[in-house]
Formats: structure tokens, sequence, C-alpha cells
């Protein structure tokens, strides 16, 4: 029994073709639903990446694991996936990156980690089979076998796309290409890794099986395509952003600090969708690619494949790029899973509607391997949902908190711990609250306004709603937090 655990970096849920996408080309992803369950209603519960996956890891909210940004130390990362797996008998791999930073109090006596935060490293209980982010030393030692100018084998150059000597024009820079070739790509390195990887762990004769954690850092910035995927996209066949040009005059102070002004022009909107869309048919080639390497060494039909990302991007609407804030096209993410055992045939095939959580993938996992999740796993297993199980009560509402003091920092705001909102989103509303207390909530009923673009917490007429979903807000936080002492007493009873 095998596990391929792929996340991709900042991957929107709606640009699918099996979702409805009519303009995207996701054949091999489409091809894994077709084969398994996808979920429309599947969210994140942190952003920017490293909380994000901090919590995907350890199966806990960031209000428990308080990792709250990138290079935020994780304490007790021992309790994670892949150390529990470990413990249980299995050689859990990495490939790509986990966005992890130790924390300095395990670290032994001179350990440089302990001076200089740093988020290249591999959670406890993973063997490191090959780390990449944007690019490695091995990457480019090989660019440079295959014949690629010193002057392109770096981080900041060869990430940059082949703009003519006379400029972008009205483009953006990403409209066009870059300067490797597809086939170099760092995209196709890394997939040629994870090859390996099932290959030389494959053994026909019946072995202990694999899992690996496959991670991609597209569609994430730098945001550039190597040819043929740069131009498979025209510009103006992209679809609109959800977005009101209200928007550019937020009446909510949080907005006004922090909100929209991105991508206002439309040729840009269309020039950076496109390339984004690029990228995601770039990922999807390589993991037809994966995926074919299972098939040819017969491990297909004994593989869980789970399908992910650790948050979406904003792609224009409510004039946003990126992640972060609170509107669905940062938090809702693609999770697709295809179990291969005929325990799943009841529900092979579907597009389903219930609430999951980035958090669920771990104990999923563990659960598909026999082994029984931590308690302070505080996500829960989908396989009874997708093996057709009649009494699996679905999740009524999401979670997502969001620490916005780097951001506020960076606009020159003071530092403050009052820079944190939570959301509670279930089928009907979304409440966003912030800790400030200068900043009043925000309420969407999803229902009349699915673009998120009319705030409602105001009117009479929604505050039964807005007082039931707050309450409903603050005991989730008080069940979630951060139980570490209660549970070591647990220990000692």
């Amino acid at each position: 029994m095998n596990v391929l655990f792929i996340l991709a970096d900042q991957f929107r849920a709606d640009c699918l073709g099996h979702l409805g996408n009519r303009t995207i080309h996701t054949p091999n992803l489409d091809r894994l639903a077709r084969e398994g369950v996808s979920f429309t209603n599947a969210f994140n519960q942190a952003a920017p990446c490293g909380p994000s996956r901090m919590c995907i890891y350890t199966s806990r909210y960031m209000c428990s694991t308080r990792a709250i940004n990138n290079h935020t130390p994780l304490r007790d990362a021992h309790e994670c996936l892949p150390q529990h797996l470990r413990d249980a008998g299995w050689n859990p791999g990495l490939i790509g990156y986990n966005d992890y930073t130790p924390d300095p109090a395990i670290l032994t006596v001179g350990d440089e980690r302990r001076q200089r935060l740093t988020y290249d490293n591999c959670l406890p209980g993973f063997e490191r089979v090959y780390y990449h982010e944007y690019d490695s030393p091995e990457y480019f030692a090989w660019l440079h076998e295959k014949g690629y100018p010193a002057s392109l084998l770096s981080h900041n150059t060869i990430h940059q796309p082949d703009v003519p000597d006379d400029g972008p024009g009205r483009h953006l820079p990403q409209h066009f290409p870059a300067r490797y070739q597809a086939e170099h790509s760092e995209c196709a390195y890394v997939t040629d890794r994870a090859i390996d990887y099932v290959r030389e762990r494959h053994s026909p004769a019946g072995g202990p099986g694999w899992v690996l954690s496959l991670n991609y850092i597209k569609p994430h910035p730098p945001n550039v395509c190597c040819a043929p995927y740069h131009d498979m996209y025209d510009p103006a066949d992209m679809p609109p952003a959800a977005r009101s040009a209200a928007e550019l005059s937020p009446g909510h102070p949080y907005l006004r600090k922090l909100g929209p002004n991105q991508l206002q022009d439309d040729l840009h909107l269309r020039d950076y969708r496109a390339c984004y869309y690029g990228m995601i048919t770039e990922v999807d080639a390589n993991l037809g690619r994966l995926f074919a390497a299972l098939e040819a060494s017969g491990q297909w039909q004994d593989t869980l494949i789970i399908f992910s990302a650790d948050h979406a991007e904003h792609l224009g609407d409510h004039y946003l790029t990126g992640k972060g804030q609170f509107f669905d096209g940062g938090m809702r993410i693609p999770w697709i899973i295809r179990d291969p055992t005929p325990a799943a045939n009841a529900t092979r095939g579907q597009v389903r509607q219930e609430f999951i959580e980035a958090i669920d993938s771990a104990p999923t996992i563990m659960d598909w391997l026999g082994q029984v999740p931590p308690e302070r796993f505080q996500g829960r297993s989908v396989l009874p949902l997708i093996h057709g199980a009649t009494d699996y009560v679905p999740r009524q509402e999401i979670h997502y908190e969001f620490d916005y003091r780097q951001a506020a920092m960076a606009r020159g705001c003071a530092d403050s711990a009052e820079h944190l909102l939570w959301v509670l989103r279930d089928e009907r509303y979304k409440l966003v609250q912030f800790a400030d207390p200068e900043l009043p909530p925000m309420l969407f009923d999803l229902v009349a306004d699915p673009d998120e673009l009319v705030d409602v917490a105001g009117l009479p007429t929604h505050q039964a709603a807005l007082l039931d979903l707050s309450q409903r807000l603050l005991r989730w936080r008080m069940r979630s937090e951060d139980q570490r002492a209660e549970n070591w007493a647990q220990q000692y009873r």
C-alpha cells in the first residue's frame, strides 16, 4: 500500500476542468477525479504557506500550532503526520519543501538556526529525498550539464521571463516565456525525482510500500511559464474576476488599510490569469508523467493519491492577488482523493459538496494505512465518506485564521497582536471577526451574494445570523486553541 500526497502551492479550486472551468486544460487531474472523488468545498485553515502547511501536517488549527506566519517556529513538531508514520514503521519521504521552522529550544548548541530562522527544513519523521522550493543546487547543476549558461543559473535569473530588449510594452512580463525549455523546468525536474522515487521503491514481490509527500511550487509566484504553456491561453479568453469597481473605495476600515488595489488594468488582469492557467496546465502535464510511471510499474492500483493545495490565489478577484485575506478565492482549494480499493467504488467519479478542511488530509492518510490518528489531530478522516458510510456526519462549517501583522507592518502600521482575523463559513454565510476592536465584523450572505461583494453585517435583517455565527465562532476557538498543557497532564493521570 502506497500513499502519494501532492500539494501544489497557491492552486485555486475553480481552475479544474471537471469542476466546470471550460477554458483550462487539466486532463490528468480530471482523470484522477473521475477515478476518485473531488470536493468543491475544501478550504485551507491559514495563510501564507508556512502556517498552512503546519496545519496540514499536524492536523491542527493555527490557534493550536501557533505557527502564525512564515519563519514562525513550530512547537511540538514531532506531533505530525510523518513522525507518527515513522513511529508506526513507515519511512515517509519528502520531495519539494515543507516551509517548516524548528523551535530553537530543541536545537543543539551551535546550530545556526538558533540565531537565524529558516523554513527550508523537513518536519520530523520525513526522509529528505530531494529538497527543492523554487530551485536547488542540484537543479542548477543539472541545467549546467544541459548546456545552460552560468548567467542563468541563479534564483534571481532563472525565474525571470524572457522579456524583449525593448521591454514588455503594455503587457506584464509574465506574458513572455521562461528562459528554459519545458523538459528543463523546475516543475519537470521535481517530477523526475518523484518518478525516480516510485520506480526505485517498487517491490514486485510485495514490500512494505511507501509514503511520499510531493510538493510543487507552481502555480505560486514567480509567475513564469515556459513554452508551450506561456501562450497556451489567450488573455482575451480569460473569465472575468469576481469584483466590483466600488471595492476600489472600500467602506470597511480593514480593507481601506490592507485592501484591493491590484490588477486594475484589464490587460494586466488577463495576462496574469493566462499565465496562472499556463502554470496549472504545466503541473497537470507533469502529474500525467508521474501517473504514467505508476501505471507502468504496476503501482497505480496500490496507491492512495490525494491532490490538494496549501491555499489558493485571488487571481484579481476583489482587485487582489496572492493569498490570505478572507475571500473564498484565496481560501478554497482543490481536494481530490483516489482510493484504489473496492471500498471506494460506491463514490467513484463523484463531485461532492461536503465541507473538507485541509487538516483532514493527515488523518485520512493514517486511516488508509491502518493507523489510528492521534487524539491531538483536529482533522478527521474522509475515508468513511468516500466509502459510502451511512453514519458519516459531514462538517457543517469551516474555519480559517489569518494573522496579518506582517502585511500591516509592510503598509506602515505598527506591530500589533490585534492584527488577526477569524472566519467561520457555512453553506449560507461567511462571518469575519477581527481582534482589533476598531474593526467591526463582516458578514456575507453567500446565497444572495456568492461573489462576496456586499457586507450585510450592519443590516437589521441579518443581526440574528450575526449573533449565532459569532457564538459558534467563539465556541470553536474555545475548543480548538492550544491545549498543550492539558495534553501533557493526561500523560500522568
